[in-house]
């Protein structure tokens, strides 16, 4: 599989990359980095949430290889405990042909404009509707809720699309950050052979430890190596 569809994967797949500590409204702040290998080359991976100036919060993920670089950016806001997405950004650079997208949303009209390689469009919503970055944070706040019907609506580059995950077993991990208690989390895809694997710390409120994706007999896997939360490091699980 070309590099640039595995690190697409590993962007789609990181939309399960949950953030620390959702147990308040707001959630913390968060920088985290991963790694791997495909086929000799090293990708470096960064998961980070931040606060705005003006409120509300960005969730921002980069893959990174020295033959190119993918970048999303998803900025929202809460309302009634509910993820609301503002707007959503993608890059690609190199990984062949250059991309960029940008999704806007406007709650008053119920309306999503995509802005695509300079081609504009829109379309409805719903409540509820999330990005395909800000729905994750609205899964672990369900997780840690202890909802069991996880599925979500999502604006994709004008079309709707629905994510369903379901926890498939229990697991302990050795890491670079030391042993650790996870849940393995699954990803359902209709008509497709992908699947898609999180391993969440629920002592760390559910922080990702380990994605893989496999498909057509093939399996690639990023671990965490670096994990900060309200600017402090973990030094240890």
């Amino acid at each position: 599989m070309p590099l640039k569809y595995l690190l697409t994967s590993a962007a789609l797949a990181l939309s399960v990359a949950f953030a620390p500590a959702l147990k308040a409204e707001m959630p913390h702040t968060f920088k985290n980095e991963y790694s791997t290998r495909i086929f000799g080359i090293k990708v470096t991976v960064t998961h980070e949430l931040s606060d705005l100036k003006k409120g509300g919060q960005q969730l921002r993920f980069e893959a990174d290889s020295w033959i190119g670089n993918i970048e999303e950016i998803s900025r929202f806001r809460w309302k009634d405990g509910v993820v609301l997405p503002q707007k959503y950004f993608y890059k690609r650079r190199g990984l062949g042909r250059d991309r960029d997208a940008e999704l806007t949303f406007n709650w008053d009209t119920q309306r999503v404009i995509n802005d695509v390689q300079g081609k504009s469009w829109s379309m409805d919503i719903h409540e509820n509707v999330q990005d395909k970055l800000s729905y994750q944070i609205q899964l672990q706040k369900d997780m840690i809720a202890g909802k069991e019907n996880l599925v979500y609506p999502i604006a994709d580059g004008g079309e709707m699309k629905v994510y369903r995950f379901e926890i498939v077993a229990e697991e302990r991990l050795n890491t670079p950050l030391g042993p650790v208690d996870t849940v393995k989390v699954k990803r359902s895809r209709d008509d497709d052979d992908r699947a898609t694997y999180a391993w969440l710390a629920p002592k760390w409120d559910y922080l990702l430890v380990r994605l893989e994706q496999r498909e057509d007999g093939d399996s690639h896997t990023i671990n965490i190596d670096k994990a900060q939360i309200n600017g402090e490091t973990i030094e240890a699980f």
